[in-house]
């Protein structure tokens, strides 16, 4: 079962993966644009040598695999009915409530601090304008860096939910032979009795009921840096928010 657990594993990598190479392409595409000033914006594709390579030839006939005993199962259906993931969204949306009822407030305030100043009939002076822009700033640094946190939080809790659920498929699998488990989107058609969603939701919440979920104020990626890995299962807060 190693081969379709890795194979699991790498479609769960592959968002994360496309992730990964759509940023590293917009961080590459100031340089290419000057790259192609550079050239005068003419690029053509090098002609290369082709050297002759050894021809290979059929090969004899071999072991025919054994004829493939299929599962299914809908990861979307799973996680709907995860108790842990049901727990993770009311408290991440209470924290994201709060993140922006915070990011409202602030707006407000600098607001009628710009309406002070406009009332005062004079122009701002370039001291106002200095601070008001280091509030600003800051603001953003402050609010950017709440936001990081809450999507990390998020990352970091569902990855529990993922990781445990790819072992009980693995599991499942094994005990019912099946050498090919496929995620539901990819087969047009299937027979009802392949898919073990049903199993798979089982034992997902007697296994994972809850999930650890660092705090409102803690950063995973500090935590991840102390190599202290928390084991604590999550616990509902108050709704978050500094």
């Amino acid at each position: 079962m190693t081969g379709m657990r890795s194979s699991t594993m790498a479609r769960t990598g592959y968002a994360r993966l496309c992730g990964a190479l759509c940023g590293a392409a917009l961080a590459l595409t100031p340089v290419l644009a000057m790259a192609q000033d550079a050239g005068g914006g003419q690029q053509q594709a090098p002609i290369l040598p082709m050297p002759p390579v050894p021809e290979f030839k059929p090969l004899p006939a071999g072991t025919k695999p054994a004829a493939p005993v299929i599962g299914i199962f809908n990861t979307q259906q799973i996680m709907a009915q995860s108790t842990a993931v049901q727990k993770l969204q009311t408290e991440l949306g209470a924290r994201r409530e709060a993140l922006v009822r915070d990011v409202r407030a602030e707006d407000a305030q600098l607001q009628a601090v710009r309406q002070s100043i406009i009332k005062a009939g004079k122009a701002p002076t370039p001291e106002q304008q200095q601070e008001l822009q280091k509030r600003v700033n800051a603001d953003r640094t402050k609010f950017g860096n709440r936001n990081r946190i809450l999507e990390e939080d998020a990352q970091v809790a569902l990855n529990q939910v993922q990781r445990e659920m790819q072992q009980i498929v693995s599991a499942i699998a094994s005990a019912r032979g099946m050498t090919m488990v496929l995620q539901a989107g990819t087969a047009a058609l299937h027979d009802n009795s392949l898919d073990i969603s049903d199993q798979v939701v089982t034992y997902l919440n007697q296994a994972l009921p809850s999930v650890y979920l660092p705090g409102p104020t803690e950063d995973p990626e500090e935590i991840a840096k102390s190599g202290k890995y928390p084991v604590m299962p999550f616990q509902p807060s108050d709704g978050g928010g500094e």
